[in-house]
């Protein structure tokens, strides 16, 4: 069984992706469902309401779970810690929970909340002020959130798992444009993945892998690798999206500096890591040895 845990303020579109899960036959457990169920046709709702919610819903859960049945939280979860918490709560009953993020631009949010009519849980209308308070104040997760999914638009990025080996092992072979590195090892790509499960990111169009890059972790330096976009996919600003994830992920974990290995000749790539602020480091040179 599988456990989502929805991440999202709101007007995010999270509950209409929790609820294509519903009809797909996951169980789907959510505060404005049952504040809806309690009479409250407006929020904010009593805190002592949604305690008591919290409190049911921990219970399906638990009940759920146990029953083999897949679940997804439709909640916001603003806060690593709140994630934290439920995280652990799902470990305690045997699964790895997923965290799946829908990030949103402020007016969009806007837009989506104010055609909202108090008419049933999905439908409840915030003023501007609650819905700006929801976006600006929210914590999204990072890539060191292990396991995590970003919806954003038609790309997901997400982290690569064992299953994901031979595909990227294919895209490498037609996207990573360095012909001098070893040749690539499909057991030591599912070593990495077993050894570090959150290092390799992975965007994903229409199902098939089309950017990547690893965000490398040794508990001591950060180390950036295979940034790559497949060919039809350049233009769309995925490398600067993988990126971006990279960072937050090494951030998170406590890197002060992050490294990148760059071709000389790769003008296109070169240009790219100049305007994420990345200089080449002339006082160094890379010292190589084959194993």
């Amino acid at each position: 069984m599988a456990v989502i845990l929805m991440c999202g303020p709101s007007g995010s579109g999270k509950s209409t992706v929790a609820r294509r899960l519903e009809e797909s036959g996951w169980t789907r457990l959510c505060f404005d469902v049952e504040t809806w169920r309690h009479d409250v046709t407006s929020l904010p709702a009593p805190r002592e309401l949604l305690a008591q919610i919290e409190s049911e819903l921990l219970g399906r859960l638990a009940s759920t779970v146990n029953a083999g049945e897949d679940v997804v939280l439709d909640y916001s979860f603003a806060t690593r810690g709140l994630r934290d918490r439920y995280r652990a709560v799902v470990a305690d009953l045997g699964v790895t929970a997923e965290t799946v993020y829908l990030p949103v631009d402020r007016d969009v949010a806007l837009e989506r909340v104010r055609g909202r009519h108090d008419e049933g849980p999905d439908d409840y209308w915030l003023d501007d002020a609650t819905v700006l308070a929801h976006v600006d104040g929210f914590e999204p997760p990072t890539f060191a959130e292990h396991p995590l999914r970003v919806i954003d638009g038609d790309v997901t990025v997400r982290h690569a798992g064992a299953g994901d080996v031979g595909a990227l092992m294919e895209f490498w072979e037609g996207s990573a444009e360095n012909a001098a590195r070893p040749q690539d090892s499909a057991a030591l790509v599912e070593a990495l993945v077993g050894r570090d499960p959150a290092a390799i990111l992975v965007a994903v169009l229409q199902g098939r892998i089309v950017g990547s890059v690893i965000a490398g972790w040794d508990g001591w330096r950060a180390h950036l690798y295979r940034l790559a976009v497949a060919p039809e996919a350049r233009g769309r600003g995925l490398a600067r999206r993988l990126l971006g994830h990279a960072e937050d992920r090494l951030r998170s974990l406590g890197a002060t500096r992050f490294d990148a290995m760059v071709l000389d000749d790769n003008e296109a790539g070169a240009a790219l890591w100049r305007s994420a602020e990345y200089a080449p480091q002339g006082e160094w040179s890379r010292w190589v040895k084959p194993a």
